[in-house]
């Protein structure tokens, strides 16, 4: 907030609301008998009265900052001009039983009143209580009662109390000693205007009310090529009537864009009355509107003023490619009741406004493809809860014009690949059997970046989306979408709000070891498989696990509910496994060749029928001076190959190929044996090779 007196009316956009109590021109006349009392409405209001015990040739200095100007006021003399003596004569010392007592208005003292250390004069003050409370006076010169001596109608001087003592021995009291006088003194300081700001925007929230602009780092946010309303409220904080009070409002860029700045926000309409009231009134357009007058905060009981307006202004958004800062400044000038100018600016509002082009990103079901009407607040994002089920959720993007010109090229770009989501698939007919047909739209693929080209008209809108796999669950961000386009030679970009989201439901490892991984011929080996539930939710989980070739049971797995089944030397063992639980079991073996050890595999399914298959590594358990036989003796040839190969100069081939946990098939375990199946084909036909 800046204060300070004027010459002139600025020559701003004025934004003035006429007030019915207030309207007239106000000359101040300086012959005319002013009330001046702190209780009554229709009077001036002296500042805070301050008094000072004074005695002879004491003297104290008033700093009036509004004036710029030092008052001295100095004790001069004592003047006692009727004593009464009450002598009780009956006693042996009447002097020492006497009594002096002094009228009020026999009492004076003289003070002297300097401004700016120039003499004015010296007057003589009777003693007079509460004098500064309630006079009145013209502009200079004592009050009607004489006691209040004022300095242009601003500064008063009174005494609110003389003392007086005598000696003791004294008897007749003509001897004054010890004489005080409380001198009392007040300003009436000038008005002092403040205003408040409140951002809306042209729309109204769920209950029908006035929806509060939101807000980043205290600047409120608005969209290009959109109108805002900014309720302003005018107060008087001082207890003086400000008058002729004009005011003007202006929104304007404080950053350029490509070394210019934008435009400024235009003017639409001005309203008397806040934002929601049903009774506001239309000002209009044109310029100047003036405010008259503004009271001081305290109840009026006259029409002089009001104690605060208030008034609703619409302005319009222009259309920016780029985010850009403004400022709204209120500048309001008045006179106080001299007629003196003054002018009061606040420029502590900040709008933020968002480019032309707006992108969205969300992960969900085919419920995200609507596309609302109107604008969701801007920079913002809700958490997206996706329950990790057997169907596919689609990644979603929307892209919006909200600019006043058509923009003809424009690229979207996303990384289809995350730490926790892959793409499902990139076959466009499966695409179609979940989006709408203005949804299908097939973008470049690259490995690490898709881009989709198209065009928007004002207030167009393109949408599309891609299904992904969900990996695991976890709390994540949604990686930025960027949309890029061209503006009269300049490249401008934007990237949608990376919203957080929780992906929910069981997640199943499984781990299967061997200790020791090398024996000799008629030594044992413990097989360890551990089972862990790392997701969210609980899972109904089944494991099956199988001894490898060539290997005797030496020990059986000690677990609850534990199945053997020796003729095809198999184990099985059902679970509900909760969040964060882990079932482990052991068994040891007597292997007489070099196996590699099936898989334990473990089938599940959560409370909302999500179901997959976790399946383990397949470690290899060396006897020594035995061949490889079966997997294991594939899974040989094909390093001793890769060593040939890499020592003529071609390059190794890879020796095993990687399975990911979990791995989706279709529930039951002759999915399960069919996979096996199909795993044991491939190793033993590059065994046969």
């Amino acid at each position: 907030m800046r204060i300070s007196r004027v010459s002139g009316i600025i020559g701003l956009i004025l934004v003035a609301i006429m007030l019915t109590g207030g309207a007239g021109a106000h000359v101040y006349n300086p012959d005319r008998v002013e009330c001046h009392d702190q209780d009554k409405a229709e009077c001036r209001k002296p500042d805070s009265i301050s008094e000072t015990t004074m005695e002879w040739g004491d003297y104290i200095d008033v700093y009036v900052e509004h004036l710029n100007t030092t008052y001295t006021i100095e004790v001069n003399d004592f003047h006692i001009l009727n004593v009464t003596v009450d002598i009780d004569e009956t006693k042996a010392d009447p002097c020492g039983d006497r009594t002096c007592s002094v009228a009020p208005d026999a009492k004076l003292v003289n003070l002297k009143i300097y401004k700016n250390q120039t003499l004015i004069g010296s007057y003589p003050f009777r003693e007079s209580p509460d004098c500064l409370k309630s006079f009145y006076t013209s502009e200079g010169g004592w009050d009607t009662n004489g006691v209040i001596w004022n300095d242009g109608n601003e500064f008063f001087i009174g005494v609110t109390e003389i003392t007086v003592d005598f000696a003791s021995d004294d008897c007749f009291c003509t001897d004054p000693k010890d004489e005080h006088a409380k001198v009392a003194y007040a300003t009436i300081k000038p008005p002092e205007l403040e205003a408040s700001v409140k951002m809306y925007s042209s729309g109204s929230d769920e209950s029908g009310n006035p929806e509060v602009l939101p807000s980043e780092d205290g600047s409120s946010i608005v969209r290009s090529n959109s109108v805002f309303k900014a309720e302003i409220k005018v107060k008087n904080t001082e207890k003086m009537l400000a008058y002729h009070v004009d005011a003007s409002i202006f929104v304007k860029p404080v950053e350029t864009i490509n070394g210019k700045y934008p435009p400024d926000c235009a003017l639409k309409n001005i309203y008397k009355g806040e934002v929601d009231d049903d009774n506001r009134k239309w000002v209009g357009t044109t310029f100047p509107i003036d405010v008259r007058s503004v009271s001081t905060t305290d109840k009026l009981d006259g029409s002089s003023g009001t104690s605060e307006v208030t008034y609703t202004v619409h302005f319009k958004v222009p259309s920016l490619p780029d985010r850009t800062k403004y400022e709204l400044t209120i500048d309001l000038t008045y006179e106080d009741f001299k007629e003196r100018q003054y002018q009061y600016t606040d420029n502590s509002t900040y709008i933020e406004v968002l480019p032309v082009i707006e992108v969205k990103k969300s992960i969900g079901t085919e419920d995200y493809a609507v596309v609302a009407s109107e604008a969701a607040k801007p920079y913002t994002g809700e958490t997206t809860y996706v329950i990790y089920a057997d169907c596919e959720p689609y990644i979603f993007f929307t892209v919006i014009n909200w600019g006043n010109y058509t923009i003809p090229s424009l690229t979207l770009s996303d990384s289809p690949v995350d730490t926790w989501h892959k793409p499902a698939t990139t076959d466009f007919n499966v695409w179609k059997c979940a989006l709408p047909a203005d949804m299908l739209k097939v973008p470049e693929m690259e490995s690490d970046r898709w881009r989709w080209g198209f065009s928007l008209e004002p207030g167009g809108v393109m949408t599309c989306a891609y299904p992904v796999s969900l990996l695991k669950p976890g709390t994540y961000k949604l990686g930025s979408a960027t949309v890029n386009w061209t503006e009269d030679g300049y490249n401008y970009s934007i990237v949608s709000h990376p919203q957080p989201v929780q992906v929910h439901g069981p997640y199943i490892e499984v781990t299967k070891t061997v200790d020791p991984a090398l024996v000799t011929q008629n030594d044992t080996a413990k097989v360890t498989v551990s089972i862990k539930n790392t997701g969210d939710r609980a899972a109904s989980i089944t494991i099956m696990d199988q001894l490898p070739l060539e290997s005797v049971l030496v020990s059986k797995p000690v677990s609850r509910g534990i199945v053997i089944d020796e003729g095809n030397e198999t184990f099985f063992l059902k679970r509900v496994l909760k969040a964060g639980a882990e079932e482990t079991f052991e068994y040891t073996i007597d292997p007489s060749r070099t196996v590699m050890l099936p898989p334990a595999v473990v089938e599940f399914v959560d409370i909302t029928t999500y179901e997959g298959i976790s399946i383990s590594d397949m470690p290899i358990l060396t006897v020594a001076g035995t061949e490889a036989i079966g997997a294991a003796a594939a899974v040989a040839n094909v390093a001793s190959e890769s060593e040939d190969a890499s020592g003529s100069g071609v390059a190794a081939a890879e020796v095993a190929e990687t399975i990911e946990t979990p791995v989706r098939t279709e529930p039951g375990f002759t999915g399960v044996f069919a996979v096996l199946a199909c795993l044991a084909a491939v190793l033993i036909g590059r065994h046969r090779r």
